[in-house]
């Protein structure tokens, strides 16, 4: 107890500047609260590790048994492929290369440029991920976000500063925090550290970096958002993003589970949604809110303006700004996913959670059986499955 409560005043001694500290906030009125650091840190992180034992349940009681009714395959294909160090290295550079890159491999290596397009086609294969994988990832995220969306809006739906972002900051920094704010906050943070554990121990991801600089961002901004007490401003940021996000991982479960007909339907409200509230509702809502707003009423305030002009809060601002480009920038990848439904007549993901987004070669594969493939690999280059 005694190393938990030093942790604690450390946590408040670094991350809480000292006009916000609670033994000089003798203005709050009795039984007031107003953040604390160390109230929401550690509890967060425990809350995390709950996040990863609740996901494994809900695998087991839930994705599994809806997987295989629809088919899905918990294993992934065994190993099909011989270790070679030349084709392995050029797989780490592409997963599919040209044929010109091919001819220059098969003069290297000595193996015909057939032997080694199977290779790679084979090589794929052994780093697909699983249907019941991919339909974890999709429905845990949509549980949580169809959960904390809805149980945002019943929070901010009798919050004045809802609908009128002035008063964001009206009374900042002693503005207080009511109890289903708390567990809303603290309840979105220990989701987005665990996700971040998650993403090292899940499969591949095609976009490993955005989602990581995206929940690392969001974390970050969580954390300080409530040390300098602009709760109400990261509330509206989480209650705007949370909505959107479930009907794009319905779309994905809907996909994983072949029902391309929900799935068209809910990417169809997802993109007009995501477009108006990333585009549109977060820059002309929130960052206008910190960048115009604030400035205005810090004219008047020099509370406000000292707090204003601090380094966490221009940091705070400047995190902002990076989560609207990441908007920017996954936009550009729905309207590509879009683009291919329209040409292809097939929805693509284009945030999708695995590095091979290509479809299955499981006709091309069973061109060649297992042991044919063997025989063909040695005989182009040795007993020992190594070219010279």
């Amino acid at each position: 107890m005694k190393m938990i409560t030093w942790l604690n005043k450390k946590i408040d001694h670094l991350l809480q500047p000292e006009l916000l500290r609670p033994e000089n906030l003798g203005q709050l009125p009795p039984g007031e609260y107003v953040p604390i650091p160390s109230d929401i840190v550690l509890p967060s992180i425990i809350t995390a590790f709950a996040f990863v034992l609740i996901r494994h349940i809900f695998d087991r009681l839930v994705v599994y048994p809806i997987g295989t009714y629809f088919g899905l395959k918990e294993s992934t294909p065994r190993k099909t492929t011989f270790d070679h160090p030349v084709l392995e290295h050029e797989y780490k550079n592409s997963k599919s290369p040209s044929s010109d890159v091919i001819m220059v491999l098969s003069k290297k290596t000595g193996i015909s440029e057939r032997t080694i397009q199977f290779w790679f086609k084979k090589r794929k294969k052994q780093d697909k991920v699983s249907g019941i994988k991919r339909l974890s990832d999709s429905s845990w995220s949509f549980a949580f976000y169809f959960v904390l969306s809805w149980y945002g809006i019943y929070v901010l739906s009798n919050k004045q500063w809802s609908t009128k972002t002035e008063d964001c900051w009206k009374g900042w920094p002693l503005l207080t925090v009511s109890n289903d704010m708390y567990y809303y906050y603290l309840l979105e943070l220990g989701y987005y550290i665990s996700y971040i554990y998650m993403l090292f121990t899940d499969h591949k991801r095609k976009d490993f970096l955005e989602f990581f600089i995206h929940h690392n961002v969001t974390v970050i901004l969580l954390i300080l958002s409530w040390s300098v007490n602009v709760v109400r401003i990261g509330a509206l940021v989480l209650c705007i993003h949370d909505p959107v996000d479930y009907l794009l991982t319905f779309a994905k479960s809907a996909v994983y589970c072949k029902k391309h007909r929900v799935a068209d339907i809910c990417f169809v409200v997802f993109l007009f949604l995501w477009i108006f509230t990333r585009l549109f509702v977060y820059p002309y809502v929130v960052l206008y809110s910190v960048y115009v707003e604030l400035p205005a009423l810090a004219e008047n305030n020099s509370n406000i303006q000292i707090l204003d002009r601090s380094f966490v809060i221009q940091f705070l601002k400047a995190l902002l700004v990076v989560l609207q480009i990441l908007h920017v920038l996954w936009t550009i990848l729905i309207f590509k996913s879009a683009a291919t439904k329209f040409t292809r007549g097939e929805l693509q993901d284009a945030r999708s959670d695995t590095e091979d987004d290509e479809k299955d070669d499981d006709d091309d594969d069973d061109v060649i059986s297992d042991e044919n493939f063997k025989e063909m690999f040695n005989n182009n280059t040795g007993t020992n499955g190594i070219g010279q």
